[in-house]
């Protein structure tokens, strides 16, 4: 069933999908193409499909499959944020503990 509210939700989704493909784009254009072993944007987005979180309910962890050479390639080339040997790789600030807002008052 095609409803107006579909289309333009469809619509809406394209129009994402073509900006964040030019921003991919244009980022794998500004890499040298010896650097990423002459691949395009195409090529790039094939080898990294395969990179998932495996979400588990309850008290278990979320895992992430092994990325390839190649995903690990790509991942900083573009400074994109994976999971390796159970750190996360290409952070840009590391992850500090949260502050509940308790600060034990010193006194002098």
């Amino acid at each position: 069933m095609h409803t107006e509210k579909t289309m333009k939700g469809r619509l809406f989704v394209n129009f994402i999908t073509l900006i964040l493909l030019n921003d991919l784009r244009g980022k794998v254009s500004a890499i040298k193409p010896r650097d990423r072993k002459y691949w395009d944007f195409k090529d790039m987005l094939n080898k990294v499909s395969t990179y998932s979180r495996i979400h588990f309910t309850g008290t278990y962890k979320d895992l992430w499959t092994v990325p390839t050479k190649a995903q690990r390639l790509i991942f900083n080339l573009l400074k994109i944020e994976y999971h390796w040997k159970g750190k996360i790789v290409n952070l840009e600030k590391p992850i500090e503990p949260e502050d509940n807002g308790e600060q034990e008052d010193e006194e002098p």
